[in-house]
């Protein structure tokens, strides 16, 4: 992969909880159930605990979904096989497969967990990816033919000050609520959704921001969710991974950045 930016944003306390590489490929039609187990063998020592998980719908960035034509029946001759995850030993890393998708993901399981930085997640996904296909050309599925990338970061950023939603502009300034009543009649809101899309340079996909509030477990303390993800083509050879990848990190890096407050920057100490 091409050398990360140095002058992307840096901040020594990032809110980010999760992080998802993922790459979207034409659905292996020979895959069976069997091969979760196979492929469990494979990656078995780095990842020995396995969870079953509904799939995965297929997305296509930019196209609309796929209909039936009038009078015309779809039908399945089995039901869509499972999503299974592959954990490792910390519950920090996890490889996500299904028939027609891939993902790795790192996440924070406890309070002192660090996020190990976006190179380091992006090395395991690579990694895993490389498996899979060695894995998928070995029992004879077909090597996977790429048609889009997935990378998104997950932020959980806590109230500090004012309660939320009505708080949420001390970290995202332009929700602010202080100043949008022009008579000053309604009370604080209750919840708020913020759903953003931002096109990516050079027709390479689309960055999408969701903002959502609720209240965390632990103390039921108010909790803002801010989700950025990027989606794009990808050339069925995979050619254009690296690039892809850079550019979309970057936009995620920098977007973050651009749409939260200095003083937010600052609680995340941010370096540069």
């Amino acid at each position: 992969m091409s050398k990360v930016q140095s002058d992307l944003p840096s901040y020594r306390q990032p809110p980010v909880i999760e992080v998802v590489c993922g790459v979207q490929f034409e659905s292996l039609t020979a895959f069976a159930s069997v091969h979760f187990g196979k492929f469990a063998s494979v990656v078995g020592d780095e990842y020995p605990r396995t969870e079953d998980r509904d799939p995965l719908a297929e997305i296509f960035e930019g196209q609309p979904r796929a209909e039936a034509k009038d009078g015309e029946v779809v039908s399945l001759s089995m039901p869509p096989l499972r999503r299974v995850f592959f954990v490792d030993s910390s519950g920090n890393y996890l490889l996500q497969l299904q028939p027609s998708r891939f993902l790795a993901n790192w996440r924070k399981e406890r309070e002192r967990d660090e996020y190990p930085r976006f190179h380091a997640a992006y090395q395991r996904f690579l990694r895993g990816w490389r498996q899979f296909r060695e894995f998928a050309v070995a029992e004879k599925l077909g090597a996977p033919q790429v048609n889009q990338y997935e990378l998104s970061y997950v932020n959980h950023i806590p109230e500090a000050g004012a309660r939320f939603p009505a708080g949420i502009e001390e970290f995202v300034p332009f929700s602010a609520w202080s100043s949008a009543q022009t008579l000053k009649f309604l009370p604080a809101p209750r919840t708020a959704n913020v759903r953003l899309q931002f096109p990516l340079p050079d027709s390479k996909g689309t960055l999408h921001v969701s903002i959502t509030h609720g209240q965390r477990r632990s103390d039921r303390k108010g909790l803002l969710v801010f989700d950025l993800t990027a989606r794009g083509a990808g050339r069925a050879d995979f050619s254009d991974m690296d690039d892809w990848f850079g550019i979309a990190h970057e936009w995620i890096v920098r977007g973050f950045t651009d749409l939260t407050s200095p003083g937010a920057h600052r609680v995340w100490e941010r370096e540069r």
